[in-house]
């Protein structure tokens, strides 16, 4: 049986132990068309969106463009190049997965690479390496997917540089594990920390957050990331978050 064949017929009958695996987005960088084309026919069984480059630049690009969950490397044909994803001060949080070869093992020191797969590239390791990958990929797309819900601000407070002051007319846009776009009558600096009481929809009570501004538009738009993140607070806001996913992502949520 050929490569060809075999990534045909044993990929979706593996499928079914996952849940959807079509909310996922993979970066191939890879400099091998053979490898290539298996890597693609693999993924694409899995219903995974695929965006195929071989160029450092280009990926680069790729990752500012889209939300990708996955990259898959070949670190030999990479060599000392810069790819900034794979560094660590990366803000790309995604799972990566690189193929080594001899030298290849040296090129994985100081980078961002969670797995690490020997080549030639089998699709025994590879779906291997998918099957490891999974669970991070999903707590990571739940983490961040963007509720747009009537969450409104009841009252806040910024601090930035030494001075506070109470927040007017900011309104949420929109809403996840990790923080919250506003929408502000004016720009609020980036680097400032903020607290706020938050009203939910089916939730009697408000829910305290606190965070650090690290976007901020002409416009008034502005990112927060939360902080505490593990307190009993945020756990909750994270339970009822979960509560309100699509379906599709539900279903992840459950099996993740």
């Amino acid at each position: 049986m050929n490569s060809s064949n075999l990534a045909h017929d044993m990929t979706p009958a593996r499928t079914k132990a996952f849940a959807p695996w079509n909310l996922f987005s993979a970066l191939l960088l890879l400099g091998d068309q053979q490898s290539t084309n298996l890597v693609k026919r693999v993924l694409a069984n899995y219903g995974m969106t695929v965006h195929n480059t071989s160029s450092v630049a280009d990926a680069n690009q790729i990752l500012r463009s889209n939300r990708l969950d996955l990259a898959i490397c070949d670190l030999d044909v990479l060599g000392p190049n810069q790819a900034a994803f794979l560094q660590p001060s990366s803000a790309w949080r995604g799972m990566v997965i690189g193929l080594v070869q001899g030298s290849g093992a040296d090129y994985a020191l100081n980078r961002r690479i969670h797995l690490r797969v020997a080549k030639p590239i089998s699709i025994d390791m590879l779906v291997r390496g998918l099957k490891a990958s999974y669970t991070n990929m999903a707590q990571r797309r739940i983490a961040t997917y963007r509720h747009s819900l009537p969450a409104r601000v009841i009252s806040g407070m910024l601090n930035h540089r030494g001075w506070q002051r109470t927040l007017h007319q900011v309104n949420v846009i929109n809403l996840s594990q990790t923080g919250l776009c506003l929408n502000a009558a004016e720009p609020l600096p980036r680097g400032a920390s903020v607290t706020m009481s938050l009203a939910l929809p089916e939730i009697s009570y408000s829910v305290h957050a606190s965070g650090n501004i690290v976007w901020s538009h002409n416009s008034g738009r502005t990112g927060v990331v939360f902080d505490h993140a593990d307190c009993p607070e945020m756990k909750r806001l994270h339970e009822r978050l979960n509560h309100w996913l699509p379906r599709e992502l539900g279903m992840v949520a459950q099996s993740a």
